[in-house]
């Protein structure tokens, strides 16, 4: 690992991740007039962002190009001469948890994830006013079948799915479609085009390693991230091309459990698709629930991204200690028989309030064993957009 990678590692840093609060595109606008009025304070709080972005450079120890640098200043002495009215002011970003509907009944459709890369890449340069939209599992709720009477059916489902997919799935190809609650804020939806080579062993002997190249088409904020990870590479480092509308090009290795990592999501990559969702699953139904507790609904007619699927509820009656969540919902594709939509709901403060949605996520576009090759594990395929080991940075 390179010495500049090293520095990378050991400094912490507020520049990633990006700033998730959307700016509309107006403020960008050039023909905007600039504002009369206008205040020292102003005038010093937006250079300063800007000049946050310089020494976000510096903290990451990245040599630039004089190019870069001029190029950095410049966009600060446009920003506060032109768009400042519209930035200066906190009050003109719109709060995301300010525009939360119930959680319980979510009105965005997954469909929205129907987009293809190259169509969702160009939507990331306009304001998207989607990006607080919930997921939300096309459902018609017929009068289901008779909910079993203990979770064990349960669990015999999901370990049926856990064996078919590490018995019959090499890879797949699919768009993430997720939302969080981090550090007790709900976070904007985020779509992301994974490649996931599953790990293979001979016995005790690994026989193919764990791969996963992700990237993101949405939000605005983090459009054109790219994450990679190669089990036994990088001493288990995921390398990061920031991507979003600040130093969009800043090439990392992050510890894919530390602090930088955890600051934008619930979960490591190395814990993200399919596989690790039947896990998820499996071990709550097995150690989370108390089997006295709970009440079961099934629901028919259930669709994800226009796809059948049976539409399992799992909620527990009463709050004990060790109960993390109060509803969990799941979707399985019936046709694949694997689980594609995961949500879980906590126990909210007041004992009447509706449940708090703490994690949703939904796996659309599934291509199950494509013809998956090293290259799509490799930061130098062309198609990426990584900052190379040997590319010069003077």
């Amino acid at each position: 690992m390179s010495k500049r990678m090293i520095s990378a590692k050991n400094h912490d840093t507020r520049s990633l991740p990006a700033d998730d609060r959307s700016v509309s595109s107006k403020t960008f606008d050039m023909d905007v007039p600039r504002a009369t009025g206008l205040g020292r304070r102003r005038r010093q709080k937006v250079v300063g962002r800007a000049l946050e972005c310089l020494r976000g450079w510096v903290t990451f120890g990245v040599t630039n190009s004089t190019r870069e640098v001029v190029a950095c200043l410049l966009f600060a002495v446009l920003w506060a001469g032109v768009a400042a009215p519209g930035l200066a002011d906190d009050r003109n970003i719109p709060d995301a948890t300010a525009r939360e509907t119930e959680e319980t009944e979510l009105a965005a459709s997954v469909a929205v994830a129907e987009v293809d890369s190259k169509a969702a890449e160009e939507d990331a340069t306009e304001e998207d006013e989607d990006d607080d939209a919930p997921i939300q599992p096309v459902e018609s709720i017929g009068p289901g079948k008779k909910p079993p009477e203990s979770l064990q059916p349960l669990i015999e489902l999901a370990e049926e799915a856990k064996k078919k997919f590490e018995t019959e799935v090499d890879g797949y190809t699919c768009l993430l479609v997720k939302r969080e609650t981090i550090d007790g804020k709900l976070e904007s939806t985020k779509y992301i085009r994974l490649k996931i080579r599953e790990r293979r062993f001979d016995g005790k002997n690994l026989l193919r390693p764990q791969c996963i190249y992700g990237k993101f088409l949405k939000p605005k904020s983090v459009a054109g991230r790219e994450l990679l990870y190669v089990e036994n590479e990088r001493d288990g480092d995921v390398l990061v091309r920031r991507g979003g509308t600040r130093l969009p090009n800043l090439t990392l290795e992050i510890d894919p459990d530390g602090r930088l990592a955890k600051q934008e999501s619930n979960h490591s990559i190395v814990q993200t698709g399919i596989r690790p969702m039947i896990e998820q699953i499996l071990d709550r139904l097995r150690s989370q629930i108390d089997p006295e507790n709970v009440k079961i609904r099934f629901y028919a007619d259930a669709k994800v991204d226009g796809r059948p699927c049976q539409h399992i509820e799992v909620r527990q009656i009463e709050q004990r200690p060790h109960s993390t969540y109060q509803v969990a919902k799941v979707y399985v594709d019936e046709e694949l028989k694997l689980p594609v939509f995961f949500s879980s709901y906590a126990w909210p403060d007041e004992p009447e309030a509706q449940p708090v949605l703490q994690e949703q996520y939904a796996i659309t576009q599934i291509k199950l064993n494509p013809k998956l090759t090293d290259l799509d594990f490799d930061r130098t395929n062309p198609e990426y957009k990584f900052r190379n080991e040997d590319e010069s940075t003077e």
